[in-house]
This record gives C-alpha cells, structure tokens and sequence, in this order.
C-alpha cells in the first residue's frame, strides 16, 4: 500500500511539473486550460495556416468511409501517388484525418470534455487548438484494412516507401516531441530526398 501511495505521490508531482513550467493557455467556452510541456512552445504560426484555395481534395478512392479529405495540393498529389504505388504492391492506404482548423480542434475537446474526460487526459492524443500540425495542411492520419494500423502490412511499407512521396512518420516509436506513438499521423515535408 505505502509503494501504491507513492507512486501516486510521485505521478502528481510529475504531473504538476509538467504544467508549472508553462505559461501557455488555450481558451474553450470561456474556460483558461494550460498547456502541458508537451504540447508548450510548439504553437503553429498562423501565418502558415493555409488558405481553402490551397487546399485539395483527396479522391474518395483514398479516403476512410465517406470522408472528405482536404490537404495542401502537393501534399494530396503526393500521397495520391503513395496510395497508387500501395495499391500496385495490393497495399491499402487510406486518408483518415487531413487538414482540421483550430475550430475544429476545439470541437474535438468538447465532445471529449462532454464524454467525462478531463483536458489533461484529451491533449495527449488531441492535439490543442493552434498545436496541431492538421491546421498547416501537411498531416494525414492514415488507415488501412488491417488493425491495429502499427502491426499492419501498409505501415511496414510505409517505413519503406513513404520518403519516396515525401512523406514521414512524424510521431515514431520513443519521439522526444509527443512522447507518443502516433503510426497512422505522417507529414509532408517536400524538402525530403527521393
């Protein structure tokens, strides 16, 4: 019992730590929630933030269910010719999430928030409104026809393939930025090598 109450001790410690070190703050329906270390000095420049003509349309045939997926033009070209080249190789690829505003972020939160969860449990897998890489047009969450997506054939030729359409896996196994493993988020970067 005395190491159980420790080791609580110590997660609370921990824990307010983590928010003691920063001033940042994200307002929700009038409600200041701070931002963990996590998530601190990592605010997306707004200047970035596309706008809806700089953004495209991924086809249906690339995208979960009936979802409708925008991200920036090249960043959809590119992926579109990932996808093919999965498909050639019978890998099935498929848009998830692409391009979400900070309004939509904040939508996110309030579900979560409505469902019981407090903020803290939310913001380590929803990214804050003004976080997340989403809001720049350059991020896809991915799935596939196989689950869960880290132990599928589409992430493993993935790991091999995506640098060829400038893709990357952003969040990979023990990362430094998230502390998480996000498989399906990936990132456009156009400056990678072929």
């Amino acid at each position: 019992m005395r190491k159980q109450i420790l080791a609580f001790l110590f997660v609370v410690v921990i824990a307010s730590v983590s928010y003691a070190e920063c001033d940042e703050t994200i307002t929700i329906d009038s409600v200041d929630y701070k931002i963990s270390d996590v998530w601190c000095g990592k605010k997306i420049d707004t200047t970035q933030i596309p706008e809806y003509e700089d953004l495209s349309r991924i086809p249906d045939d690339f995208c979960s269910k009936d979802y409708k997926i925008y991200i920036r033009k090249a960043a959809a070209e590119s992926f579109v010719e990932m996808a093919e080249a999965a498909l050639a190789d019978s890998i099935v690829i498929l848009a998830k999430s692409g391009f979400r505003s900070s309004s939509y972020q904040k939508q996110m939160i309030r579900k979560r928030l409505k469902e019981g969860m407090t903020f803290e449990e939310i913001i380590t897998f929803v990214a804050p409104p003004g976080y997340s890489d989403h809001s720049l047009g350059l991020a896809l969450d991915l799935s596939t026809t196989t689950y869960p997506f880290g132990e599928s054939k589409a992430y493993k030729w993935l790991l091999e393939n995506a640098v060829k359409y400038n893709y990357y896996e952003q969040y990979p196994k023990g990362n430094d930025e998230l502390k998480t493993w996000e498989p399906w988020h990936w990132k456009f970067d156009s400056t990678l090598t072929k």
